[in-house]
């Protein structure tokens, strides 16, 4: 008999390891001692087949149990199977029931991920990075479809579908969550067959801004005579400007402003601190003192880092600059600026931004010499004015009355800078200071490796997302980084953020290779190519249209 016992417990822990051990011991023990009368009747009162047959099998092993004989592999299966059903109180119909409850779990995750998409504004993303949306929903999501399982099983011991339901909890947070949208860019490349290059008049020489009005293309250079005049055909219209104090006279302007109607230009002048006004013709119309201040700006401020720190926005409603009142010896300073507006009719003007204290970026920034990010700004359409903090990697638009009225998280983000990108700005700069003395390339090489290997910290580990911000009606243009082809990183390549949908939506252009863009427009980009002596003429780009955009985050 103890021998008939163990070949019926062994078997049973051996192949239903889910059972405990001493239940089936004493079941057994029942059955083969004729303790044990199960009932022939299930719970709703109807005879069942398989109990029947359960009986005939216990019956039949009370027989072989007063004998020596051995039990067969059939009876001893067909016993743990009926003992396996009285342990559980179940009739053996449990296999919809796990169906059902994996299916009523998958269930529960939609419907929780439906509602919570729902009261989050019916986006397919779940928040911007370090939201809480996607830790609460995915734990209610996991709690729901737990909940679930457990009403459709109705076990007695409450721990036997805790391993189900996290696996399932799992993989329907898994299953259902949406993926993050695709915030990579279209990449556009512009064939050198949509550039036109100006043939009309001189090369140029120190080019400092380049500014279309009512179709008539204005470049200002740094020498008289300063003002020039194109049309969209490359045509010259008007080549002027005398050098001096008087009336219309120039002594050392720097960027160009739209004026109001006509096709007139507005030159900005920091010699003078006047802004004069000049007609299509070159016919001076009228000149007006400012009252912008910048502090003391280092004269070759633009040979050294990115950023503009003479930039000017003007149109019929007010005037956008940039002021720095502690000056900007390097591009750490341009953290300490301000968007200041000059309303039409106002005696003071009002700050907008306050890069220190308005841009996140201000405040995680690592301050270092030479290529760390700065803060650029541009004046687009409408008296809106467009902010890019380059650490946040978020873009800020502010209205005329100075109150921010959009805040866009970009998709771009910095890359790690080589070894060559850094020694080429060292060797750029040590060019720069030893301009006209006897120091040959050479040595500047060896002293270059020199000072890259001592500056530790003060340069930058990764590159800035962007070194110059432009706008056009319907678009945002950054310049990309690009150490390979100048030391400050002016490559061919801009990312764009077009900005007439609900949602913003993300281009990466490429011009062509020595085209350098000073103004855009929604189908041309106006700008300067250079030869290999450094001799600027005027050229425009046809951009193709319209450009195919991939849609990205919505603003925060």
């Amino acid at each position: 008999m103890m021998k008939k016992m163990r070949i019926l417990s062994g078997r049973r822990g051996a192949e239903r390891g889910d059972m405990d051990a001493q239940k089936i011991d004493r079941l057994v023990s029942a059955v083969l001692e004729g303790d044990a009368t199960p009932t022939a009747e299930v719970a709703d009162g109807t005879s069942d087949a398989e109990v029947r047959e359960t009986m005939h099998l216990i019956a039949s092993i009370r027989r072989v149990g007063a004998s020596d004989a051995p039990l067969s592999e059939s009876s001893v299966n067909a016993i743990m199977g009926a003992l396996e059903r009285e342990a559980r109180g179940a009739p053996g119909q449990g296999a919809w029931r796990e169906c059902l409850g994996m299916l009523s779990g998958f269930v529960a995750c939609a419907l929780a991920l439906g509602s919570g998409l729902l009261l989050m504004g019916g986006t397919g993303y779940l928040g911007p990075p370090g939201a809480v949306a996607t830790p609460i929903l995915a734990a209610a999501v996991a709690s729901l479809a737990a909940l679930a399982s457990l009403l459709v099983h109705r076990q007695s011991r409450s721990r036997q579908p805790v391993l189900p339901l996290l696996a399932l909890g799992v993989l329907g947070a898994g299953s259902c969550a949406p993926e993050p949208p695709d915030t990579s860019t279209v990449e556009v490349d512009i064939s050198r067959a949509a550039l036109t290059i100006f043939q009309e008049g001189e090369e140029l020489w120190d080019v400092r801004d380049i500014i279309e009005s009512d179709e008539a293309i204005w470049v200002l250079t740094s020498a008289a005579p300063y003002l020039r005049a194109y049309d969209r055909t490359g045509r010259m219209l008007a080549d002027f400007g005398k050098s001096g104090d008087g009336p219309g006279e120039l002594r050392n302007p720097w960027v160009l402003s739209a004026a109001t109607s006509g096709g007139e230009v507005i030159a900005w002048d920091l010699g003078t601190r006047r802004r004069s006004q000049f007609d299509v013709g070159g016919n001076f119309l009228t000149s007006t003192p400012t009252t912008i201040t910048r502090g003391s700006i280092r004269a070759d401020i633009r040979s050294v880092t990115f950023g503009d720190p003479f930039r000017v926005a003007e149109d019929d409603t007010g005037i956008w600059t940039a002021s720095y009142p502690g000056g900007i010896a390097r591009g750490d300073d341009f953290w300490s600026g301000r968007i200041v507006r000059h309303a039409h009719g106002d005696v003071e003007p009002a700050v907008a931004v306050d890069f220190a204290v308005d841009l996140r970026g201000a405040e995680s920034r690592v301050p270092a010499m030479g290529l760390a990010p700065v803060p650029l700004w541009d004046g687009c359409a409408d008296g809106v004015v467009a902010v890019l903090d380059p650490v946040d990697s978020s873009l800020h638009l502010y209205g005329p009355g100075g109150t921010k009225v959009r805040q866009i998280a970009l998709p771009w983000t910095s890359r790690p800078l080589s070894h060559e990108e850094r020694l080429g700005y060292v060797r750029a700069m040590m060019r720069n200071e030893t301009r006209g003395t006897n120091v040959n390339d050479g040595e500047i090489e060896r002293a270059a490796e020199d000072v890259l290997e001592q500056a530790g910290g003060h340069l930058p580990e990764v590159a800035p997302i962007g070194i110059d911000l432009r706008c056009s009606p319907e678009r945002i243009w950054i310049q990309e980084f690009d150490g390979s082809s100048h030391p400050l990183g002016y490559g061919r390549t801009w990312m764009t953020v077009v900005l007439n949908d609900t949602a913003p939506r993300f281009q990466r252009i490429v011009f062509p290779d020595g085209f350098t863009p000073y103004r855009l427009t929604d189908s041309v980009a106006i700008g300067l190519v250079k030869d290999s002596l450094e001799l600027q003429r005027v050229a425009i780009v046809r951009l193709p249209v319209p450009m195919p955009t991939v849609a990205g985050p919505e603003e925060r």
